[in-house]
């Protein structure tokens, strides 16, 4: 069944055009309309960034006209490119900017030439006539008269070749991403061939089931680290007990007891800021309500070690989360927990700046850091005050500072403590006025300058942008592309290209969750559709031009320790542990958590997503160990229960007593490759392809090998650890249906088959 893409973001350009558009030295030569030379519509966005921010803003203006700069007074104030949304940001201001005219001529076409007796305090920057002066005039008359590019932009061009995961794979793909489990027949029979969308009432369904909100938990906290906090009694111990009855269990006699409670009231802490960001998205309230709760989440235990009350559904069930309100706190969700302000502290000298920087990072879309990552020479710095005067210093601090004064409300200890202002105790003199860019906090909300702060965050278009890197990263296991900025790198045109195409549909994604009021969901399913995480190959030949434009697009990303953990589960039907009442090996800190890439939250922080020799190693070791308790325990079952061999029996022999093939049997075995092959990996192939052929080959290479031997006496018939006896999670007699013998070597030959699968790329990979 042929389809054509789904409808995708509007306002790009086709790869012919930006390499039109961005060749070095190159004039687009527009007309009125808005075409290139070779008759290609040009958005006007796209015609800014190439024609007028890169050679007149950036290279000209930019030096000068910054919040920081000599141009700070005027109204011409830029973003530079490390800002998220610079472009958008830019482009309204030279909208606003060319109402002004004097004497019927265009302010922004008279200043920089210094034409019309108009002074220009950088002198003269353009000169009529030139390139960049008719590009000015260009994007001026563009400003009059829109230019619309709706009809002959062809998005679907940027993914011609690609070949895409269809509606079962791509369902396959999103529910073992999303709830760690393989789709049911129905699910599968909703969507298969009705198109890419009928995916979204089944992914409504599965955003509805307790597992999502364990991996919604797990894709923030990837973010806010505050599991950090989430062993021992780490999160109760950051309570101020003077304030706080933090400790409260410490009076129950019973030690198991005790420390079960403990271990309750922990997690109930930890996750404060997590369980907020669940409940939001659980109940479909908007996203921007993990910053403008005016309530904080407790359990029935975490609210004792805070004193407060809270209404339960079920005050024994520890994992239950319910809102509720500190006395006398101003809660604005997130950003007043305990967990997040111990997570990024606060010093006497770092004045709530951290603070800001991640604000700005994780709720702004904004790398605070970026904007500064240049050489600077310390010695020059001789400025009194320099965060306050220094150029080298107020790019950033001019962003950073009045948003830390905004936290002003909790100092060191975290607590919330409100300014004194009877006592005549103000904000630091030295560091600039709480604020949010341009605008100052209003006097006479001091005491609730957190919550006035939420709101300036939720109202820029940054928000959204910053709620889909978020979910985008936890999907795909990939950051956004970042923007070249040098047009002199070999593939410049090629990674802008990528860059301008996911962008586009990145800006699509935010806007549809701003009118969606904000709900989160919306974001998961629209990401899961697009064909970044649909993108399985290429078909023909890939050229080197190509091969640089799609280098970042497929998302077979390696799976963390978590997420191999539960597919794991879901495809043989038992976890890798021990023994059954065991932790998972995978996700035990003690184990295999760390080694395979994983993170504590704490000292290790960033996940390691290109497998090493150690992780290739245990990801071998678990093949073989799943393969040996999965493989007999399946036989065990009845035909219709079994996950893995539903076709054949531990009886099934390829060839006869005088070495004929026994075409029956072969065909079932050929079958339950198949079906291996279907189950494990996701992929289908006919009887006949070439890949069940090789796997068939190598369980009769296997089964004749150990026959053989078995009959020597080199091998052992008895399958030793890789017997089932007891039920895995009952521990019950199987009598008869145990299997603890392997005569005719067939259990092993299907383990060697399943070992095989369970390492193969693209079972570590999603």
């Amino acid at each position: 069944m042929s389809r054509s893409h789904p409808t995708r973001a509007r306002g790009l350009v086709t790869s012919a055009a930006l390499v039109t558009l961005f060749s070095t030295g190159a004039s687009l030569g527009l007309s009125g309309c808005g075409e290139d030379k070779d008759g290609t519509c040009v958005p006007t966005t796209e015609f800014f960034r190439a024609e007028v921010w890169k050679p007149t803003l950036a290279a000209k203006c930019l030096a000068c006209h910054t919040s920081a700069g000599a141009a700070k007074h005027t109204k011409f104030i830029l973003q530079p490119e490390e800002v998220s949304g610079y472009l958008d940001a830019n482009l309204k201001v030279m909208q606003d900017l060319a109402r002004y005219e004097v004497d019927g001529a265009k302010l922004l076409l008279i200043k920089p030439t210094q034409g019309g007796g108009v002074t220009h305090g950088g002198g003269e920057q353009l000169k009529t006539g030139t390139p960049e002066y008719d590009a000015l005039v260009e994007l001026l008359d563009r400003f009059d008269n829109p230019v619309d590019c709706e009809d002959q932009i062809n998005v679907g061009s940027y993914f011609d070749g690609i070949e895409q995961l269809n509606e079962v794979e791509t369902l396959r793909k999103a529910t073992l991403s999303l709830a760690g489990r393989l789709p049911t027949i129905e699910e599968v029979e909703q969507v298969r061939d009705f198109g890419i969308d009928s995916l979204d009432p089944v992914l409504d369904a599965v955003m509805k089931e307790d597992a999502f909100y364990d991996r919604l938990t797990e894709i923030f906290n990837d973010t806010l680290l505050t599991d950090r906090y989430i062993n021992n009694t780490d999160a109760v111990g950051l309570l101020n007990p003077e304030r706080f009855p933090s400790y409260w269990f410490d009076t129950i006699e019973d030690d198991d007891q005790r420390n079960q409670v403990a271990y309750y009231t922990n997690v109930g802490i930890a996750r404060e800021a997590l369980n907020l960001i669940n409940y939001v998205v659980r109940n479909d309230r908007p996203y921007t309500e993990i910053l403008t709760a005016d309530y904080q989440m407790f359990t029935p235990f975490s609210a004792k070690s805070y004193g407060v009350k809270v209404d339960f559904k079920d005050k024994n069930d520890p994992w239950e989360a319910a809102p509720g309100k500190i006395p006398g706190v101003p809660h604005a969700g997130v950003l007043t927990t305990q967990m997040f302000l111990n997570r990024f502290p606060t010093t006497p000298t770092n004045r709530n700046r951290a603070r800001a920087r991640v604000v700005f990072k994780f709720f702004l879309d904004t790398d605070i850091l970026k904007i500064g990552d240049r050489p600077l020479d310390p010695s020059a710095i001789i400025t009194v005050n320099p965060t306050m005067n220094n150029p080298s210093c107020i790019v950033c601090h001019q962003l950073i500072d009045p948003l830390a004064a905004t936290f002003q409300n909790y100092q060191a200890d975290n607590a919330y403590t409100p300014l004194k202002t009877t006592d005549q105790m103000t904000w630091f003199p030295d560091m600039r006025l709480p604020g949010f860019g341009d605008i100052q906090l209003p006097e006479g909300q001091e005491s609730t300058s957190e919550q006035w702060l939420a709101k300036q965050v939720i109202a820029d278009d940054r928000f959204a942008r910053s709620a889909v890197r978020i979910v985008w990263k936890g999907l795909t296991g990939q950051d956004f592309l970042s923007e070249p900025f040098d047009a002199a790198q070999p593939d410049y045109v090629e990674a802008l290209n990528a860059f301008q195409v996911q962008d586009r549909v990145i800006a699509s994604i935010a806007s549809k969750l701003r009118d969606n009021n904000y709900n989160l969901k919306i974001v998961f399913k629209e990401i899961i559709k697009t064909d970044y995480f649909r993108a399985k190959n290429f078909k023909g030949e890939l050229d080197e031009t190509r091969k640089n434009e799609l280098a970042d697009l497929a998302t077979a990303q390696y799976l963390g320790p978590e997420q191999l953990n539960r597919k794991i589960t879901a495809v043989t039907g038992y976890p890798w542990r021990p023994q059954p009442d065991a932790q998972d090996l995978l996700i035990n800190e003690n184990e295999y958590r760390i080694f395979y890439g994983g993170i504590d939250s704490n000292s290790i922080t960033q996940r390691i997503t290109d497998p090493n020799g150690i992780m290739a190693n245990i990801s071998l070791r678990m093949a073989n160990e799943m393969s040996c308790l999965s493989t007999a325990h399946d036989f065990a079952e009845d035909p219709s229960d079994r996950l893995l061999f539903p076709y054949v029996e531990t009886g099934f022999i390829p060839e006869d007593g005088n070495g004929f093939s026994v075409p029956a049997v072969n065909d079932a075995i050929r079958a339950n490759i198949q079906h291996l092959y279907d189950h494990v990996l996701g992929e289908r192939y006919d009887l006949s392809d070439p890949e069940i052929t090789e796997v068939y080959n190598l369980f009769v290479t296997i089964w004749k090998d150990g026959k053989n031997n078995v009959a020597a006496g080199t091998y052992s018939a008895d399958l030793g650890n890789c017997r089932a006896t007891n039920d895995y999670w009952t521990g019950a007699d199987l009598a008869e249906r145990a299997i603890t013998q392997d005569p005719d070597y067939t259990v092993r030959a299907w383990m060697g088959v399943l070992t095989y699968m369970l390492s193969d790329y693209k079972f570590l990979h999603e």
